[in-house]
């Protein structure tokens, strides 16, 4: 007989006549019911996990929905509207507040557009080298370049302008058009030492000459970000120019290697030239600008200038060949007040509010009313998404975490403990009143937001409008995260979710240490203009690791100083300067603190006719605050005190002190309005590391794993004793095989006994 397995196939009871396989397969199915309960049962896990999936999704939505309610802007939002938005539109931010403006716009902001003389050609070659100079910008041609190759040139040069070639029907034109627009970016054109390029080659100016910039009998520069550094390096010449100009016939060296804006102060007024000589500044955009300034007093002066000299500085400027478009300011009123503006969008007139301008006319200014009103949709739409999440909610339990009274089908989720924890705190934060608040508006309730008897929220969107208009304070710290204080030297600035809503009674608030500023004074007053240059040398923890030097130009006074302090863009975020009562200069740090000590130096020993700071480094210290939170530990930073982050009740509660003395300041109160709440409840509960929603799933995860090990330990069982059988009848098989074939020889040999007595 045969027996065993080959390629899977069996061949059993060949001897004995018996289906072994079947009995094998039979005996297996027995042992293999309790692996059939056990995938039944991961069946069942794997649903629940699946459930809590879908659960945490919809809890993260009303968190989601909730957070956006947990902010004041999502109910002192502003919308912004334009009787005309032909005329102007506008944008509010959540600064805006409601109001009313009447806008007037006799001009619109426009960009300087100027364009050259005709050209036979725009690849021809020029055949003239030299340089110009665009807005600041040294641009170099050659013998060699051609129109295109200037356009392309001046393009590279990012000098604030475009340059392009055009094609007409008398010939080719070369345009340059001003980035920006505003009065402040007109296109400044000059050629660099000789005159060969731009008026005789390229057609771009003519020889008449103008004061570019007049102001009364005076002419003014263009603008510079540096009055102390020589001209070469404004410039970033490499070969710097040098040459005569004359101002009202006097004549007056100027080497651009050597002098600065501030030493031709002093050559034109030492000139005698009956003029005065300045420097003013202009701070736009929290950039100092500087402007030489030739005041002429009661005429205005004349000026020659055979090397371009005034005319790179900005002081004299040849007419363009053709304007097309002159630079021009916007001009504006908003109720009955002008405004001007470089550009045609405007962003600081109205606060929180931006207007970009869209047509004017200024012989009939065009007029537009713009409006801003209080953005109830925005705040009725952010508690509609509340409500629906929460809805949604409410839906999956019903159909998840309930029991059908008509079938008595229990849902996946049907008692688990984990789910109604979470949904019950969900709903306790939801209908109750807001701990800490007293009085006034302290239940959803009262602003259309009720639980009906099939567990859902319905929302009364006219109630919520009532409520926003009668008070919106008390709407926003029903909903949000607010804090209060009782004394007017301390204020509630921010907390963090770690902060606990405060008792009835409030945090009590003890300042040990007021904060201060760190200040410089002079050691000696200055009483006349200065007779020589000095230097302050700025450093210091308010620095970092850096230094700032600040020149002080001969003939400085000491408001000279102020000024020049207070307008450096690298100072005046940090200082201020000032005099005191004795005329001395007083640098004192913006911000509070420690983090704003610094040290101040002169190359100049003090005395009346300098900053009078002198040699030796006056050090100036600030310190921060120091105080206690509900007697908890709070770290001061300037005027700001921080309750430390392993505190019980206020880690992460901030207040700015304003006091000038220690002592104890009333109590901030803080509370966590029912969106806030909600919010914080269901982001910890979703955590993905420990919230109760993972570790539910963990614990499902583990029972899986336990169940695929048992389930792994019953396969290998089944199978080793499905191999057992098989060995078992195997042996069974060759036994019987065995016996069958002892019993034919045995009846093989009894016959042949047999035969011989029977043939005798």
């Amino acid at each position: 007989m045969i027996s065993g397995n080959l390629s899977g196939i069996n061949f059993a009871g060949l001897a004995t006549g018996i289906d072994t396989e079947s009995i094998i397969q039979r005996l297996t199915e027995l042992q293999s019911r309790p692996m059939q309960r056990l995938m039944v049962r991961k069946s069942q896990l794997q649903s629940r996990m699946s459930a809590f999936d879908q659960f945490r999704g919809l809890v993260n939505n009303l968190a989601s929905a909730a957070g956006a309610l947990s902010v004041a802007t999502a109910f002192n939002a502003v919308r912004g509207s334009s009787s005309d938005p032909q005329v102007a539109t506008i944008t509010s931010s959540a600064d805006a507040l409601p109001g009313t403006y009447e806008l007037r716009v006799s001009k619109l902001a426009q960009a300087h557009k100027i364009v050259s003389g005709a050209h036979a050609s725009a690849t021809a070659e020029l055949g003239v080298s030299g340089q110009l100079m665009i807005n600041g910008k040294i641009i170099t041609i050659q013998a060699n370049d051609t129109l295109n190759s200037v356009a392309q040139k001046i393009n590279a040069a990012n000098a604030g302008v475009t340059a392009s070639v055009l094609r007409a029907d008398d010939g080719f034109y070369l345009t340059l058009t001003a980035n920006e627009t505003g009065a402040k970016n007109k296109i400044h054109l000059t050629e660099v030492g000789g005159w060969r390029v731009l008026s005789p080659t390229l057609k771009l100016v003519t020889y008449d000459e103008y004061v570019r910039h007049q102001q009364a009998n005076a002419a003014l520069s263009v603008r510079f970000r540096d009055s102390g550094r020589p001209l070469a390096q404004l410039f970033e010449l490499n070969t710097p120019l040098q040459g005569t100009i004359q101002i009202n016939g006097k004549p007056i060296e100027v080497d651009f290697a050597t002098d600065t804006l501030a030493t031709l102060v002093n050559k034109i007024n030492n000139a005698g030239a009956g003029v005065t000589a300045s420097i003013e500044t202009e701070t736009e955009g929290g950039t100092t600008y500087y402007r030489l300034k030739i005041d002429g007093g009661s005429n205005l002066p004349t000026f020659t200038d055979d090397q371009n000299i005034l005319k790179m500085l900005g002081i004299l400027e040849n007419g363009y060949t053709r304007e097309l478009v002159q630079a021009q300011d916007a001009e504006f009123t908003i109720d009955g007040f002008q405004f001007r503006r470089s550009s045609n969008q405007v962003n600081d007139v109205i606060p929180g509010v931006t207007i970009t301008l869209q047509s004017a006319d200024a012989n009939n200014p065009k007029t537009a009313r713009l409006t801003l009103t209080r953005d109830v949709e925005a705040a009725k739409g952010a508690v509609s998404n509340f409500v629906n999440a929460f809805n949604s909610l409410v839906d999956f339990l019903k159909q998840n975490a309930s029991i059908n009274r008509e079938t008595l089908q229990a849902g996946v989720l049907f008692g688990d403990t984990t789910v109604s924890t979470i949904v019950d705190g969900i709903i306790n934060r939801t209908i109750s009143a807001v701990p800490g608040i007293q009085d006034g508006l302290r239940v959803l309730a009262q602003v259309g937001i009720q639980l009906g008897q099939d567990g859902k929220l319905s929302f009364n969107e006219g109630r919520l409008t009532d409520a926003l208009t009668r008070d919106l304070q008390g709407v926003i710290r029903l909903f949000t995260a607010s804090g209060r204080t009782t004394d007017p030297n301390i204020s509630f600035v921010s907390a963090t979710d770690q902060t606990k809503a405060s008792p009835p009674e409030g945090y009590e608030v003890v300042i040990t240490r007021v904060a201060t500023r760190a200040t410089a004074t002079a050691s000696v007053a200055q009483t006349s203009a200065s007779t020589s240059a000095e230097t302050l040398t700025f450093s210091g923890a308010l620095f970092g690791n850096e230094s700032v030097q600040v020149l002080l130009p001969a003939g400085s006074t000491i408001d000279d100083t102020i000024n020049r302090i207070n307008n450096d863009p690298r100072l005046r975020n940090r200082v201020v300067a000032s005099k005191d009562e004795n005329g001395k200069l007083v640098i004192r740090a913006v911000n509070y603190g420690a983090a704003s000590s610094f040290t101040v130096v002169s190359d100049q020993a003090a005395s009346n006719n300098n900053s009078g700071i002198g040699t030796t480094p006056v050090q100036a210290e600030g310190q921060d605050v120091a105080g206690t939170i509900n007697g908890e530990p709070a770290t001061g930073n300037g005027q700001f005190l921080t309750g430390n982050r392993d505190n019980r009740t206020t880690a992460g509660l901030q207040i700015r002190v304003t006091a000038t003395a220690p002592g104890t300041y009333g109590r901030v109160h803080f509370t966590r309005g029912v969106a806030d709440q909600v919010r914080l409840f269901a982001r910890q509960v979703t955590d993905v590391i420990n919230g109760d929603i993972q570790n539910a799933t963990n614990t499902l995860r583990e029972q899986m794993s336990a169940l695929d090990r048992q389930i792994e330990s019953i396969r290998e069982e089944i199978s080793r004793r499905q191999f057992l059988l098989r060995e078992q009848f195997a042996r069974m098989e060759r036994t019987v095989s065995q016996l069958q074939s002892q019993s034919a020889r045995l009846a093989a040999f009894a016959a042949s006994l047999l035969r011989p007595s029977l043939t005798g």
